[in-house]
């Protein structure tokens, strides 16, 4: 999946993450990890700059095998949010997806534009069906898979491990087709 230099949501810049993006991904963690450590797994892994870029070599290596896209979200010189194809299966044709972002830029339809660019690309590349998993106290982003038109599909019960507690993971599906009438309405 290609994208094109002059992608924005709102205020912010979409770029591919690289390596050279280290410094400002960990700044970026360190300003939000009140809000992310317990709820994406690699922040409360992640404490200094070689923990960042084994994070990032780690993606673009899944990234450069097939399986995966990852995009930084940009506000001037300021890393915003992290945007991503967490996974992709090809022999079953779908994709999970996945974002994060700063509290500073929240409450603003970001997220939702984001994704919905994310979500009409995998599905221009063949993808047949999009998942989007969170917490399943994370409202804001029960709210977004639900504003964007994806369906619960399932609660999975103390499913892993985010700094040292069990969590319930919410598992949301969106079909192409569903895509396609949710569009043509």
């Amino acid at each position: 999946m290609k994208i094109s230099t002059n992608i924005t949501f709102g205020p912010l810049a979409l770029k591919p993450l690289c390596v050279q993006q280290a410094d400002a991904f960990l700044v970026h963690i360190n300003d939000n990890r009140d809000v992310y450590e317990d709820v994406i797994p690699f922040v409360s892994r992640t404490h200094d700059l070689r923990d960042m870029q084994a994070v990032i070599s780690g993606n673009l290596d899944r990234q450069s095998q097939g399986l995966g896209h990852y995009y930084t979200l940009w506000d001037g010189d300021t890393m915003a949010g992290y945007l991503l194809v967490r996974e992709i299966n090809h022999d079953a044709n779908w994709a999970e997806i996945g974002y994060m972002l700063g509290t500073k830029w929240q409450r603003r339809g970001i997220t939702t534009m984001a994704c919905h660019w994310l979500i009409e690309q995998l599905l221009a590349s063949g993808i047949d069906k999009i998942a989007l998993c969170c917490n399943d106290d994370n409202l804001g982003s029960m709210a977004v898979a639900e504003k964007l038109g994806f369906k619960l599909e399932g609660n999975l019960r103390q499913y892993f491990i985010v700094n040292g507690k069990r969590r319930n993971m919410c598992c949301y599906g969106l079909l192409k087709e569903e895509w396609a009438h949710r569009s043509a309405c």
